[in-house]
């Protein structure tokens, strides 16, 4: 932000130093006090800036009301306020800043853009999106209708209306631009100049926001090839590109294609500073990659690397480590390692509560997931102590009708029927679906399994029509939500023949099982009976 503001009023007196090289003695006292301005504002020296520029401003509106320094002065000014963090003073200030250079060349001309340029910015700093844009593409118009034809600063002012639509989601606006800027760079830098590299890696952002993968990848590819060729293979700017091709590739499923390039990311980044926070985000990446492969003792080493470093850089109750340690665990749960799972988990939860509070969302995640390893160890009586009080959480921070809190429901619930204690899941299913209702639009599937579980009950205490009734209308949304032939459909139409068989319907069962026969007979389709 400052050095833009910095090379906006450099522009200015630039101009203004050129229009007055002629000038009689007091011009020439101006213009050197319009550059003592320039420079304490670049020395962050910003009570004498704002000195400097309160004088120039004197010295221009005596040398003329429609003075085009008036409006220069007058930017440097607003420029040292915002600088200072007096907001109101500069906004005010710019727009007076505006007003006066338009007064004195009109409302089209080139020395207009350093005022526009530092008053868009100065939007998009405090969140105005709209003005911000408004302001920006008046820039880009005066740019575009100037002899300067594409320059770099074109490429700054195209970027900045891209960044505007992609901070507001805007993917599709924000792509063409981007577009733009591509062939902009490269014309005014070169195919090869690392700045085309950054065009590419911003457009391919967007890419990846509009699930384009391949054109994404198209130019992590290229940009990567520029980085190599510009500053080597083992650079910095080389491994953040390796970084962005290796998450396409994640993206994508291609994890044995990510892993190399993850590697060498890991391996640039140690040989410069081996103890930063890159390194640890470099190991976390490769882990994920390593447990998306099954590669679980990779990923185990490249967690417990990761978080040993984080602990040294930041301590043992840096709230950054539960992530990490998350993840090891749920590693170390899946190796069936369970002894050494358990620890860690219950350190997450110590890390979460000491930095978050004891009524913090993400501490009833970080419970629940010692309440699943205790529920798998057959540990019910820890389990449900543990699931009561996630649901204490969720329901006091989330609200009581919140579908997390649905789900805590529903999960105690599958705990009491694991254990055969169905007069207890009926009430707690009972409950999930009451707040699955509300929520039966975004969410027809998560109703459908509530419906499904809950008739399970029914059927299992013989309460065999309203049993049916709910197996009727679980079939009936997942038909809708995942169409006809889902394997969810065909482990509904199963479940749903249990219970035809023990109402004594035979023929209704058997076409029932019929059906999803021939669901399953497909191979894409993998049958859980839920």
């Amino acid at each position: 932000m400052k050095s833009k503001f910095a090379l906006s009023i450099a522009l200015c007196l630039s101009l203004s130093a050129a229009s007055a090289a002629s000038a009689e003695s007091p011009r020439s006292e101006l213009n050197q006090t319009l550059e003592s301005a320039d420079n304490a504002y670049k020395s962050k020296d910003y009570k004498h800036a704002q000195d400097f520029y309160t004088k120039a401003l004197s010295l221009a509106k005596s040398a003329g009301a429609n003075d085009p320094r008036v409006g220069t002065a007058m930017n440097g000014l607003a420029a040292t306020f915002e600088a200072e963090g007096n907001k109101p003073q500069a906004l005010n200030m710019y727009k007076q800043a505006l007003q006066a250079k338009e007064a004195s060349v009109g409302r089209i001309d080139v020395t207009l853009l350093p005022i526009l340029d530092n008053l868009a910015s100065f939007y998009r700093s405090t969140g105005d999106a709209e003005n911000s844009l408004a302001t920006y593409n008046r820039a880009l118009s005066i740019r575009e209708n100037s002899k300067a034809g594409e320059t770099g600063d074109l490429a700054k002012n195209l970027n900045s209306i891209a960044a505007i639509y992609r901070q507001t989601a805007k993917y599709k606006e924000a792509e063409p631009i981007l577009v733009r800027v591509v062939e902009v760079v490269e014309k005014v830098s070169g195919p090869d100049n690392p700045s085309v590299a950054v065009a590419l890696n911003n457009l391919a952002v967007v890419y990846r926001e509009q699930n384009k993968i391949k054109e994404a990848e198209g130019l992590y590819v290229r940009a990567l090839k520029i980085r190599e060729k510009a500053f080597g293979a083992e650079s910095q700017e080389t491994a953040a590109s390796l970084s962005n091709l290796a998450r396409v590739y994640r993206e994508e499923g291609r994890f044995e294609e990510a892993e190399p390039l993850l590697k060498r990311v890991l391996a640039i980044i140690e040989k410069v500073e081996p103890e930063s926070p890159s390194v640890v985000t470099a190991l976390n990446n490769l882990a994920v990659v390593y447990k998306e492969e099954a590669k679980y003792p990779d990923a185990e080493a490249a967690y417990k690397r990761s978080a040993a470093l984080e602990e040294k850089l930041k301590g043992a109750t840096a709230y950054e480590l539960a992530p990490i340690l998350t993840n090891l665990a749920l590693v170390l749960n899946v190796e069936a390692k369970d002894t050494e799972a358990e620890p860690v988990m219950k350190r997450v939860i110590d890390i979460t509560e000491k930095n978050l509070g004891p009524d913090d969302p993400n501490l009833a995640i970080a419970i629940s997931n010692l309440a699943e390893l205790y529920r798998q160890q057959g540990k019910f009586a820890d389990a449900e102590t543990l699931m009561k009080r996630t649901l204490s959480i969720r329901t006091k921070s989330l609200g009581a009708d919140n579908p997390e809190v649905a789900t805590n429901h529903s999960d105690l619930a599958l705990l009491y029927r694991e254990q055969g204690k169905l007069t207890d899941a009926e009430p707690s299913f009972k409950d999930a679906i009451a707040i699955q209702e509300k929520y039966a639009k975004e969410r027809p599937g998560e109703l459908a399994n509530s419906l499904n579980n809950l008739a399970k009950v029914y059927r299992d205490e013989g309460k065999l029509p309203e049993s049916e009734e709910l197996y009727k209308r679980s079939l009936a949304l997942r038909e809708q939500t995942y169409g006809a032939n889902d394997s969810r459909v065909a482990a509904s139409l199963r479940n749903y023949a249990i219970l035809l068989r023990k109402m004594g319907k035979e023929g209704d069962a058997n076409k029932l099982d019929a059906r999803a026969e021939a669901i399953e007979a497909n191979p894409e389709n993998k049958v859980d009976i839920n």
